[in-house]
């Protein structure tokens, strides 16, 4: 690893709320939001692009393969009263660099148009969940992620 996570998973979690709350939806224009069983997933998978892709851990929380795919607890305590409400950030409460910000956004266009379920169905699918929800930690490490996404987004 060439550099430590900068960030806590909260953090990153703040900027994928207000990326979701932007989104108008319905005859109303409603701002859409995140649940948070949504808000895990694409969590993960912005985790593991940073792997995969940049070679080190955006955040420093743990992830657990939990029985609707990957979570991390210590956001998902945080939002967990929201139940399966959306919840909404009008404003960006983040610390994230501009950078890092590209970053979330472009895993968040590919990630964010997709169900929370599909994205439970997804993560089912793939080895670092799996294989984590298997072991008594439940713990998915970073290098189970860098090492079943490096190959699928370097093709």
């Amino acid at each position: 690893m060439t550099k430590k996570a900068t960030y806590s998973a909260d953090n990153v979690a703040k900027y994928l709320i207000y990326l979701a709350s932007q989104e108008l939806v319905g005859d109303n224009q409603e701002r859409e939001g995140i649940t948070n069983l949504k808000l895990q997933k694409v969590l993960y998978f912005v985790q593991a692009y940073y792997l995969a892709k940049l070679g080190h851990p955006l955040f420093s929380d743990k992830i657990e393969a939990w029985e609707y795919g990957p979570v991390i607890p210590t956001v998902y305590r945080k939002y967990r009263a929201n139940v399966s409400n959306p919840i909404i950030l009008d404003e960006d409460k983040s610390t994230l660099s501009e950078e890092d910000k590209k970053n979330v956004q472009k895993i968040w266009e590919t990630f964010g148009g997709y169900s929370a379920s599909r994205l439970v169905d997804i993560t089912h699918a793939h080895s670092p969940w799996k294989d984590a929800s298997q072991t008594a930690s439940k713990v998915i490490t970073a290098k189970s992620l860098r090492e079943y996404y490096t190959p699928l987004l370097n093709k």
